[in-house]
């Protein structure tokens, strides 16, 4: 009797583990997907190592001026948003969000519109006192 329950239990393994490659396979090929773009969706944001050839962590504010234009859009904390950008190979599409500190790049993401509406209400209230609570 023993024998025939281990059998048994080794038999619903075997057919449940079975049952699960073809789900194991799918995940295998994911690297052939869009990683990027995967990890917008998921995260909201994903950080780029640079903005085209010449704007990376430490390069000059003003230089990234001068390789990138006019932002979007100025935030209160001196972070630099530019609409309409995208990571090179991927269809993840954005906000470029650029950050400072010291006057040179500290951070350089691709971001949703949720995370720049976020971004931008955090700026707005930044600088408010709070008078009362409701």
């Amino acid at each position: 009797m023993k024998t025939s329950i281990v059998h048994l239990l080794r038999s619903a393994l075997l057919a449940a583990f079975v049952g699960v490659l073809p789900a194991l396979a799918s995940v295998t090929d994911a690297p052939a997907a869009d990683h990027p773009a995967h990890l917008l969706a998921i995260l909201g944001s994903v950080s780029v190592s640079n903005a085209g050839p010449y704007v990376e962590i430490g390069t000059y504010q003003i230089q990234v001026s001068v390789k990138l234009g006019e932002p979007s859009a100025r935030l209160p904390d001196g972070t630099w948003l530019y609409d309409h950008r995208g990571i090179e190979g991927s269809a993840a599409e954005g906000t470029l969000v650029v950050r400072f500190a010291g006057g040179r790049v500290s951070g350089l993401s691709l971001a949703t519109p949720r995370v720049v509406a976020a971004l931008r209400d955090a700026a707005g209230t930044a600088g408010r006192t709070l008078l009362a609570n409701h």
